[in-house]
């Protein structure tokens, strides 16, 4: 009896962590767009297209990988040193 409960008591323990690591992944997403907004905001035109452009191949990227989290990852490093190179050339 005490077995079939553990077993219950753990499955509605997992499905309460998938629910919060998916909100917990869309607020942080949020995030990341509000202040990449904020910094667009404050730049000039080509510095802002550069950066939209960048931020389309992120989502593709996410979108492309979202099951596979480290491929997606490896992916997503490949990117930031790409931006990285691309805005500390000036």
């Amino acid at each position: 009896m005490t077995d079939s409960f553990n077993k219950l008591w753990l499955k509605g323990q997992a499905e309460e962590d998938i629910y919060f690591a998916k909100r917990d992944r869309e607020l942080i997403e949020a995030l990341r767009k509000k202040k990449l907004r904020k910094k667009l905001e404050d730049t000039n035109r080509k510095t802002r297209n550069r950066a939209r452009k960048y931020e389309d191949r992120f989502v593709k990227i996410s979108d492309k990988h979202g099951k596979k989290p480290k491929k997606m990852r490896k992916e997503i490093s490949k990117l930031l040193v790409k931006i990285r190179k691309r805005f500390s050339a000036k």
